[in-house]
């Protein structure tokens, strides 16, 4: 009731304050709607591409289904590619031949399954020792593994194969027929010494 005794009386101070406030808001929107101009503008603005959402990655929990179930080895059987020890065993009994280099699970000097990380640690010490122990009695042929000159016999190709027939990609056959073949064909360095069939300089550059 005060309050509006007071707007009665003076209504000239409303009208005041009304038109300061519409004042003041007009200004401070010129402000906001101007200050864009005055500010360079660094790149065009662009809409972020969007891209396309990706499949959900999914573990394969069979691994662990079999694993629970005690069924890893035989899956291990099924598919013996799905690790080099079962290829190199599957090699051995299918193909009688050897895989990458090693000998043959069922020739191997050490055994070929030899301790892992998770076995015991004194298996793991014996079968390094006993890897010393070869690598001391034939270092170079450890060192450096042969197929064709395996001083072992525990290193070969397939039955029935060769090193040109064993590979997946074969080379070319080349013809090494000498009566093919160009020889004896004189070499010519004009900066170094010059071939024992080659003439003199001259000869070679402008003919005899």
């Amino acid at each position: 009731q005060r309050s509006g005794q007071l707007l009665d009386e003076h209504p000239q101070n409303l009208a005041s304050t009304m038109s300061t406030s519409l004042i003041r808001c007009a200004t401070a929107a010129a402000l906001v709607a101007t200050c864009d101009g005055y500010m360079p503008s660094a790149a065009p603005s662009r809409a972020a591409a969007v891209r396309p959402a990706a499949a959900s990655v999914f573990m394969d929990e069979t691994v662990f289904e079999r694993a629970l179930a005690g069924e890893l080895e035989e899956e291990g059987f099924e598919n013996p590619f799905m690790s080099e020890v079962g290829w190199a065993d599957y090699l051995d009994k299918n193909a009688k031949s050897s895989y990458n280099m090693n000998q043959r699970p069922s020739l191997a000097d050490d055994g070929y399954y030899t301790a892992s990380i998770v076995d015991n640690p004194l298996d793991v010490v014996s079968d390094w020792l006993g890897a010393m122990k070869g690598y001391v009695t034939n270092p170079v042929a450890t060192a450096f593994p042969t197929i064709s000159n395996d001083p072992t016999g525990a290193r070969s190709y397939p039955k029935g194969s060769n090193e040109v027939s064993a590979r997946t990609i074969k080379p070319k056959e080349k013809d090494f027929d000498p009566k093919k073949r160009i020889v004896g064909i004189p070499g010519f360095n004009i900066f170094g010494t010059p071939s024992s069939k080659s003439g003199s300089f001259i000869e070679n550059f402008f003919g005899n």
